[in-house]
């Protein structure tokens, strides 16, 4: 559901749908105009191009985004109306929904979106369809290279790491490395989610990429592992039962899901690697509203930072949150998610590879 943040929306769909689409045929959509006001502001840097792209942002008056993150339509839509004046039309679903509905608007020569936000694999699909604007500005520069991706500038990381209940189970009951989850002792008390084939090819990356771990063992680590697995569906509802104490610990959980003063839920010590997910804001090749989402993308790597950390995402920008302290400690090893190989075909079988685990069937990596 398309929710209006402001009240002057009534018919912003219906002119986004005329304004965004000036090639009546053809796959992607093409809006020359919008590719225009990439080009010009891509061009310009500092103070006069954010005081420029103000005022055209404030022009144009709207903006429909497409979003997977509820901290957006929470907190950061109504900062960045209250500072700009722009009235926000948001979207929010789950990353796929996301990227079937703009792959199926595209498909019907329609873009009813200025502005996506979405994590590496699904905006390198995206990308690949010829759907998303590259963004340029002096802000971009600052972001690291291992945060950006070749659609996407990252605004905050998703970290997947284990989290448990501390009163079914203290910091030194808890196994050091993954391979003491084989233990029997943990049989059906250690859950992870049936959609987390990232962080299993994520997993496989470290132990043989980093570890030079072979297949064979990598193979044998995780079937010993697996015996003992308690397999979930959502992280949302699972981290409810985590913490109502159906279960010790939630190997695959995410950071953002233990509240900064949680007192029943830990993710102290950190099980080595710690997995991260880029995701961050995009604005659209066949945006009506170009300027309004540049400026929705700068605001997001700078002012949204702080509502980002706060809740509980890493940001990729700390610089612009006054008196950042980091949630994990230092020294913590990050894995980033291949996003080139969960956007291709590969991903599917490491999502067929990472349910035959789950089932104890064969074969568990891709072939």
């Amino acid at each position: 559901m398309l929710k209006r943040s402001g009240q002057r929306l009534a018919c912003l769909l219906f002119a986004a749908g005329l304004g965004a689409l000036t090639a009546a045929c053809g796959f992607p959509p093409v809006n020359t105009e919008a590719a225009a006001v990439y080009s010009k502001f891509a061009a310009l840097h500092g103070k006069s191009r954010h005081d420029q792209l103000v005022a055209a942002a404030k022009a144009e008056g709207q903006l429909v985004i497409y979003v997977t993150n509820t901290a957006i339509e929470k907190k950061i839509v109504p900062a960045f109306e209250k500072e700009y004046g722009i009235d926000v039309a948001v979207y929010r679903a789950t990353t796929e929904q996301v990227r079937g509905r703009i792959l199926q608007e595209a498909g019907a020569h329609r873009v009813l979106n200025d502005v996506v936000e979405t994590k590496d694999s699904e905006m390198a699909i995206l990308g690949g369809q010829g759907l998303i604007a590259p963004y340029t500005s002096d802000i971009a520069k600052t972001i690291p290279s291992e945060a950006k991706t070749d659609d996407m500038v990252g605004a905050y990381y998703i970290a997947t790491l284990p989290i448990h209940n501390v009163r079914l189970a203290q910091p030194n009951e808890l196994p050091r490395d993954l391979a003491g989850y084989a233990d029997p002792k943990w049989q059906g008390k250690v859950a992870v989610d049936q959609g987390d084939f990232n962080w299993y090819e994520d997993l496989y990356t470290y132990y043989t990429k980093q570890k030079g771990m072979s297949d064979d063992d990598f193979v044998a680590l995780m079937k010993s592992v697996a015996k003992n697995f308690r397999v979930v569906d959502g992280h949302v509802s699972n981290t409810t039962l985590l913490q109502a104490g159906d279960f010790p610990v939630f190997l695959s959980d995410f950071l953002q899901y233990v509240p900064s003063r949680a007192k029943d839920l830990s993710f102290q010590p950190a099980l080595q690697p710690v997995t991260l997910q880029i995701l961050g804001a995009d604005p659209m090749k066949g945006a009506a509203h170009p300027a309004a989402a540049l400026l929705f993308c700068d605001f997001y790597l700078t002012e949204a930072q702080k509502y980002l950390h706060d809740a509980g995402y890493i940001p990729t920008n700390p610089a612009a949150i006054r008196g950042y302290r980091p949630r994990l400690p230092e020294g913590t090893h990050f894995v980033y998610d291949d996003w080139r190989t969960l956007a291709s075909d590969r991903g599917n079988a490491w999502q067929e590879a990472w349910s035959n685990l789950l089932k104890g069937k064969d074969p568990v990596l891709p072939r």
